[in-house]
């Protein structure tokens, strides 16, 4: 495995700690978007009914984690993914991850093949740097959507006068308004980090984060695919305007065992703004796509039925 300098990720978070299981139990490894922390995924991981223990890593230069190296491209998270993995013991491993989350994930199978038995991506970003807007004049969603990302990241106000005035802002304020309340209370409280002189900071500096966006179209994922061993299932929200179905449609084509499912009533952030739905997505293809992939019965307590008709899968090919 290639380590990158400047320091290896701190021990993951157990986001399921505390919770006791029937039975065979599963590790799972859950990888989070730009921008946000390993802790942000607890309100999903909590609610999946399969039997998972679910550990949760700050990628570099998020949350806990050392910083962005200097011109790193995307393979630094593919180095934290596997040194995690590495601290969790024998594999192999269970995957989910969500966006750039996603990503690291299959390119850390691909440089290790078999560390995971199964990966379960939402909205992978896949940009592809080979296309020609000229001759191909079909809008690119991730490009564009990246960009955007980026200058909206740059913008970001970095400094609070306490984590408790960063949550009151960040409620009252689109898009993090739209994250399901203890997402965002776990983003924020895992998010920043004191100031010497008072005050809290992003952990995230907003021109990182912004690298973070710019460097997605560098990343090579095309050859990562082919070398992928574990089933792969790509889940998209049919409300994104981020990632198409046809974009991960031609993904699965690099793939040697893959399914792409678009769930009703997400985008993007969907495992973020609708934890129990997504988690409900989950335990459906956990269900199918793992040997007595059983979740847990209905009466378990970390188990929040999904509201609003959110969370049923709408196609799958």
């Amino acid at each position: 495995m290639r380590m990158t300098a400047l320091g290896t990720p701190p021990a993951p978070r157990e986001l399921t700690a505390g919770r006791e299981f029937s039975g065979p139990v599963r590790t799972a490894l859950f990888c989070h978007a730009a921008g946000f922390t390993g802790l942000v995924l607890r309100a999903c991981a909590t609610r999946v009914r399969t039997p998972l223990r679910v550990f949760a890593p700050d990628l570099r230069g998020h949350g806990g984690a050392p910083p962005l190296p200097p011109g790193a491209d995307w393979s630094v998270f593919a180095d934290d993914v596997l040194a995690t993995a590495a601290r969790l013991g024998p594999g192999p491993l269970i995957g989910v991850g969500h966006s750039l989350g996603g990503t690291a994930l299959l390119l850390a199978e691909a440089a290790a093949p078999g560390t995971f038995a199964l990966l379960v991506c939402h909205e992978p970003i896949l940009v592809d740097p080979t296309r020609d807007p000229i001759r191909d004049p079909i809008r690119d969603p991730i490009r564009e959507t990246d960009d955007s990302f980026a200058r909206s990241a740059e913008r970001r106000r970095a400094v609070f006068p306490s984590k408790a005035a960063a949550l009151a802002r960040y409620s009252a304020r689109p898009p993090l308004s739209e994250l399901h309340p203890d997402a965002l209370a776990d983003y924020v409280d895992s998010g920043f980090t004191p100031e010497p002189g008072g005050g809290v900071r992003l952990c995230c500096a907003p021109q990182d984060e912004a690298r973070v966006y710019r460097a997605a179209a560098s990343c090579r994922w095309r050859e990562a695919l082919a070398r992928v061993a574990c089933p792969v299932v790509l889940l998209r929200g049919e409300n994104s305007p981020v990632v198409s179905a046809e974009s991960l449609g031609a993904a699965t084509s690099e793939l040697r065992s893959a399914a792409t499912r678009t769930i009703s009533g997400m985008g993007h952030h969907g495992p973020l703004t609708h934890p129990a739905a997504f988690a409900s997505a989950l335990d459906e293809v956990f269900g199918s796509a793992l040997p007595d992939g059983r979740p847990d019965p209905p009466g378990n307590t970390f188990r929040n039925a999904p509201t609003n008709g959110v969370g049923q899968v709408v196609d799958e090919y």
